[in-house]
């Protein structure tokens, strides 16, 4: 039961939690402009004390354990993690977020849109700023503060420029003016700010661990190693969190949900990128392929020849339109389309081939497009693992007559749920998927054709936006991951993957082969190592598509690869650190085994 001073007022719909304490003069759940009282719901967690003279608005999450001081303001649309500390008159705006056992001395304050990890500390009089063009008409549109990384220490005075990033473990000093962006663990000194030395290398003499006159919980002290996650969005949004929101709350707050301004934005600039004429953005990567069909007049009768080794909804999206997967093996090195067993597979009913880029390496497209053209069929490339992928020097989406992309989130490029695109330099191709993706139709109320409702979400288009500016970086890093791998597996008994000659691959998966795959899992498993198989069972022999009768032993290198393969961690922001440890797992289990 929460304990409430007579002198206080708490609005309608504010959650207080057990054994909340709001002293005299709180007003606690207050509107914001444009809201009535209990519109907006306010949460405080249980044990948390609000000192006298408090103001904190409706709409804000307080969590369990926090203090907050005299005279604290907090707006709406904040978050306060457990455990945090506020000190006395210190101002919160709105959209800002705290982590968990957060300290906040008395008098700091921090603008809309900061915000501050766990087990931060931040001094007296300390200010953050968010304005990035303070004499442009619209500088609220894009506003922008800074985060403030975990276990930062900010002395007394610091003052922060809008949209820098302090990272963990640093130590700005008092009265500094942090112009840029901080690296972890970094000290810094003076106005503007310069690093002066790391934390690391300042060590006390006393070693407060073992030499210590107070008790110490040593289980506390020996935790055990996290998982090396298969892949780390967390990690990917911690670097983008600041500009996620700014682009997201633009969309929210023009309510443009469908077809809005950041739609046509992405369309041209993932066009730009691919070196094609034309983007169209649609609901997921399976759609994709379908409208893409479609618009090729592909249907009933038809043959479409594609790998067994993929996802199922490449021949998901064949069936779709009333066409038959054709399924051929796969070549040794790309674990793509073998040319020549593609050649092999051609019948008069044939119209199209579809390349499946896995993994992030292109198909032999070279190949594949002469066969193409001396058998006149189209051809559709499913580039959903391979965003920026090249062969002989050819983006992924420039070759065939389409392709297809998915923003899955787990993607090289990836949205915040599904999404997708289809990417062409056929102005006539464009128009039609134009019009069958929304509803068969290019104006409102007349349509032409029957279509699907399958458009690319504006708030998905915004996140793609984002992200498309760093996707090259984010390709090299995973290059750079998967020499790392290669180098250091190289003399423990699996296959590491290659990219082909000529080929710049973009190692959305890293998959190594063994024939001891299942035994390598379950060990890496218990070492807290994370992986992955894809695929453990072929197309063809997949119970969905039993009608096409295809048996075990007809596609050999395809169900091998489905027996051996195992997908490694491999994600931009992995680190050596996680990288050893998944070496170190594979290495053991050959050790342990050859034992």
């Amino acid at each position: 039961m929460a304990t409430i001073a007579e002198t206080s007022r708490v609005h309608p719909n504010v959650k207080l939690g057990e054994n909340v304490v709001i002293e005299d003069f709180c007003i606690i759940g207050y509107p914001p402009k444009g809201y009535d009282s209990g519109e907006l719901e306010l949460v405080i967690g249980d044990n948390t004390i609000i000192r006298s003279h408090s103001v904190i608005y409706a709409g804000s999450s307080i969590g369990q354990g926090c203090h907050i001081g005299h005279s604290v303001f907090i707006r709406e649309h904040v978050e306060v993690g457990n455990g945090s500390s506020i000190g006395v008159n210190c101002i919160i705006e709105h959209h800002c977020t705290l982590g968990e056992n957060v300290r906040m001395q008395g008098q700091a304050g921090l603008c809309e849109y900061t915000t501050v990890e766990d087990e931060a500390w931040i001094g007296p009089r300390v200010v953050t700023t968010n304005v990035m063009h303070p004499t442009c008409d619209r500088a609220k549109e894009c506003l922008n503060g800074p985060t403030i990384g975990k276990r930062v220490i900010l002395g007394a005075n610091v003052c922060l420029a809008p949209g820098i990033e302090v990272g963990a473990d640093a130590f700005v000093s008092a009265s500094s003016m942090v112009t840029k962006s901080v690296e972890d663990g970094a000290i810094l000194f003076g106005n503007p700010a310069k690093k002066v030395s790391q934390v690391e290398k300042v060590k006390c003499g006393f070693d407060m661990v073992s030499e210590s006159p107070y008790p110490r919980n040593k289980e506390k002290l020996e935790q055990p190693q996290p998982q090396v996650p298969l892949m780390d969005l967390g990690a990917q949004y911690q670097a983008l969190k600041q500009e996620l929101r700014m682009a997201t709350d633009r969309v929210v707050l023009n309510s443009r949900f469908i077809n809005g301004k950041e739609v046509g934005e992405f369309e041209q600039a993932f066009a730009e990128y691919c070196g094609v004429k034309h983007a169209i953005g649609v609901g997921n990567g399976t759609d994709a392929i379908v409208l893409a069909l479609k618009a090729l007049n592909i249907g009933a009768g038809d043959e479409v020849i594609t790998a067994s080794h993929t996802f199922i909804a490449t021949a998901e999206a064949i069936v779709a339109v009333g066409a038959r997967p054709v399924f051929v093996d796969v070549d040794e090195v790309r674990f793509t389309l073998d040319p020549e067993k593609v050649a092999a597979a051609i019948t008069e009913n044939t119209k199209a081939i579809i390349p499946v880029h896995i993994y992030g390496q292109p198909a032999d497209m070279s190949a594949l497009m002469k066969i193409a053209r001396e058998n006149n069929l189209k051809v559709v490339e499913d580039g959903a693992q391979a965003h920026g992928a090249k062969d002989d020097g050819t983006t992924v989406g420039q070759w065939g007559d389409a392709a297809c992309f998915s923003f899955y989130p787990g993607k090289n490029l990836g949205a915040y749920g599904d999404a997708g695109a289809v990417v062409t330099n056929d102005d006539a191709l464009a128009a039609r998927i134009r019009m069958l993706k929304d509803h068969g139709r290019d104006k409102k109320y007349t349509h032409d054709l029957i279509g699907v409702n399958s458009r690319l979400d504006t708030l998905h288009a915004a996140v793609l936006n984002v992200k498309l500016k760093r996707l090259n970086k984010w390709n090299k890093a995973r290059n750079n991951a998967a020499a790392y791998y290669r180098e250091n597996l190289q003399n423990i008994d699996v296959r590491c993957p290659v990219a082909a000659e000529g080929v710049e691959h973009v190692y959305h998966l890293f998959v190594i082969r063994t024939a001891d795959r299942d035994a390598l899992q379950q060990y890496m498993k218990e070492r807290g190592v994370a992986t992955g198989v894809h695929y453990p069972l072929p197309l063809h022999l997949q119970p969905a598509l039993a009608e096409l009768s295809y048996k075990r032993g007809d596609f050999p290198l395809t169900e091998t690869l489905a027996e051996e393969i195992l997908s490694l961690p491999m994600f931009p922001e992995i680190t050596t650190q996680q990288q050893d440890r998944v070496i170190a797992a594979i290495s053991d289990f050959f050790k342990d085994k050859g034992a």
